[in-house]
């Protein structure tokens, strides 16, 4: 079976999800550029979990992708994204706490461990000469509990005093901790002289297993997610209660003749918003072309004879053709349906409006006439 040209344009215009081509794109790059921003830690702040939120609500919303759905499927995306990315992070920190302690510092430097069962030896060179006479130097660890994108959150820290000798110029320290093993610490190496602090941190796996650490990154990475996601659902729902009550509204509006019908209440000319009722546009004057079944029923309406427009009573050119009307020749077009017509003319006693001879009803005011009244 051969496509149709209309056929494969239409596969072209749209993708999954029933969604455009630049709409797709678009909705990639609002989740590539939230996921960016959880990896680089924003998902842990409350003006950073709200700017993800909005990006990845907004920028599909701007195009036009509306749907309940189609968003709800959108936040679940970036939600499974986001974890995944979090997790697999794990591949990466093994190298970076291995290196962390290798790394030379402004206050500590050449750091050696040695291990004993659970017993960790730690030798370093402290350098307090850019510290006064007096000052101390002490080691603070803890657990880490969870990973979320390279940020660490610890528990049970723990401080101990680091022993001190000098030989020279130098300043050896020394000290031992217990750090039961198949877990993860972060330690910091902290100098303090009159409240002034500098310090050193870095990592210890004293053999955490693969499982425990993916669960560490996921746990993490999920956590920080809950946050921009909870937040985008709760946007979600709002805005689809609000659209849902504006419908509700509108369809109220149109059954009572307040408002046209979805593609008829704005001018073709310039956009302008048009009420029923309205013959010309109040913004360019361009006459209001509505189909007969759509317009509001009215008591009394005057059609041209030249184009069929619908005519104000006191109009005397047609608002669509421009047709001066013959003042001798006069029609009246009652809600019932039916039509009065003559060459004569009277003034209506209520208003003063000018009606056929022959009419029984005033097509301004509503008042009835008797044939007395002629």
């Amino acid at each position: 079976m051969n496509a149709t040209k209309e056929g494969r344009g239409s596969l072209q215009r749209t993708s999954m999800l029933g969604l455009t081509t630049k709409q797709m794109v678009v909705v990639i790059i609002a989740i590539a550029a939230a996921v960016i921003l959880e990896k680089l830690g924003l998902g842990a702040s409350c003006l950073g979990f709200l700017l993800i939120a909005v990006i990845l609500y907004m920028l599909p919303h701007i195009m036009g992708v509306t749907a309940v759905k189609t968003k709800a499927i959108i936040g679940v995306i970036f939600v499974v994204l986001t974890i995944l990315v979090g997790t697999v992070g794990y591949f990466t920190i093994n190298n970076d706490i291995s290196e962390s302690m290798n790394k030379d510092g402004d206050h500590v430097s050449g750091i050696e461990m040695t291990t004993s069962g659970d017993t960790y030896t730690f030798d370093m060179v402290l350098k307090p000469e850019t510290y006064g006479d007096e000052w101390k130097a002490e080691l603070k660890y803890a657990k880490i509990d969870t990973v979320a994108f390279g940020l660490f959150r610890v528990v049970d820290e723990k401080t101990v005093p680091i022993t001190v000798t000098q030989t020279g110029s130098t300043y050896n320290g020394n000290v031992s901790v217990d750090l039961p093993s198949g877990e993860i610490y972060w330690l910091r190496i902290v100098t303090t002289d009159d409240g002034e602090r500098g310090g050193h941190s870095f990592g210890v796996d004293t053999g955490v297993s693969t499982g425990s650490m993916l669960f560490k990154c996921f746990y993490g990475a999920a956590y920080c997610t809950a946050f921009a996601a909870v937040l985008y659902f709760i946007i979600l729902i709002f805005s689809a209660l609000i659209r849902k009550s504006a419908g509700k509204k509108r369809d109220e509006l149109e059954k009572e003749g307040r408002l046209y019908p979805q593609g008829y209440g704005r001018c073709k000319n310039c956009g302008a918003m048009v009420l029923p009722g309205e013959v010309n546009c109040r913004k360019c004057g361009t006459y209001i072309d509505v189909p007969d079944d759509i317009k509001p029923q009215k008591k009394d309406s005057y059609t041209c004879t030249e184009c069929g427009a619908e005519v104000p009573a006191n109009a005397d050119r047609c608002p669509k053709c421009g047709a001066k009307f013959d003042e001798t020749v006069n029609e009246v077009v009652h809600k019932d349906g039916t039509v009065d017509t003559s060459r004569e003319t009277f003034e209506c006693s209520e208003c003063g409006a000018v009606v056929p001879a022959n009419a029984t009803r005033c097509p301004k005011c509503g008042a009835t006439f008797d044939d007395d009244d002629d």
